[in-house]
């Protein structure tokens, strides 16, 4: 059974422009995709073209104008109470910028223990231990659940908000640009550890960025979003060089080499080409 589905989405906003008058965007165009349990889909594209948009979507903090979400064989948006709540607790979250994405008047611990209150209401002692754990599972320690977010660099605390989306045993965690605040060294470490962790734990993810080496890494799947449509879609990573879609070739394009004389130039031509699929 598929894990995530998501058929024919689509979002508008309206802008209040003052004497220009309101002017109606379409984040999202009749967009579908899936994930399957254990599985990584890697969703890119340019800021602007509907990613961060979808994934909010995904996690019912945005409604739909049009199209459904199905999470484990259940619709989201007519899921309700007890229902809801469990479908909550097996999807969760992390997001690009980890220092607005936690309380900064809690310490770490309190931070990562806070959805194991909500649901699992452990004894205190259990609650402590199971973060000393979590902590450590992401290449912390058990004292920094003492510490409080000021205390740590940006790479600390994004291990921290990872050590909470896992700390319910999740199916499904949306990934929105994990790694794009932080500097190549550190980026490299943390999605090694989302590669452990989703090896360790069977998770699937959806992979939200507009970086292509990082998408390469860690996905299983990939799919292309420009202007709110999903453009081009590939069941395996290992694919990438079969991508065909203009904008597909430009993000191709804009990665640098290791070495400079391997860099390739896109024509005008190339990028004027229309699309026949």
């Amino acid at each position: 059974m598929e894990l995530l589905s998501v058929r024919n989405a689509s979002k508008t906003y309206t802008l209040i422009q003052g004497w220009q008058g309101k002017r109606r965007i379409s984040a999202l165009k009749n967009v579908s995709l899936t994930i399957e349990p254990g599985r990584c889909l890697g969703l890119v594209g340019e800021s602007g073209s509907g990613k961060s948009t979808l994934g909010r979507v995904i996690l019912g903090l945005e409604q739909l104008d049009a199209g459904e979400v199905w999470f484990q064989g259940k619709d989201i948006a007519r899921s309700k109470g007890k229902e809801l709540k469990a479908l909550r607790r097996d999807l969760q979250v992390v997001f690009q910028d980890s220092f607005s994405a936690v309380n900064p008047q809690l310490k770490a611990g309190e931070i990562i223990a806070e959805p194991i209150n909500n649901y699992l209401h452990s004894s205190v002692a259990e609650t402590k231990r199971r973060v000393a754990q979590l902590l450590e599972t992401v290449g912390l320690t058990a004292a920094d659940a003492e510490k409080y977010p000021h205390q740590f660099s940006g790479g600390q605390l994004q291990r921290i908000a990872i050590a909470r989306a896992i700390a319910l045993h999740p199916k499904l965690i949306v990934l929105d640009e994990p790694v794009a605040s932080l500097d190549m060294t550190i980026q490299a470490q943390i999605l090694d550890l989302l590669l452990f962790l989703k090896q360790e734990f069977n998770l699937g993810y959806l992979f939200i960025s507009h970086d292509l080496a990082a998408v390469t890494l860690i996905s299983d799947a990939l799919a292309v979003m420009y202007e709110g449509t999903i453009v081009e879609h590939l069941d395996e990573i290992h694919r990438i060089h079969e991508l065909q879609h203009p904008y597909s070739v430009r993000l191709m394009t804009s990665r640098l080499p290791a070495h400079p004389r391997d860099r390739r130039f896109l024509s005008d031509d190339t990028v004027a080409q229309p699309y026949i699929s």
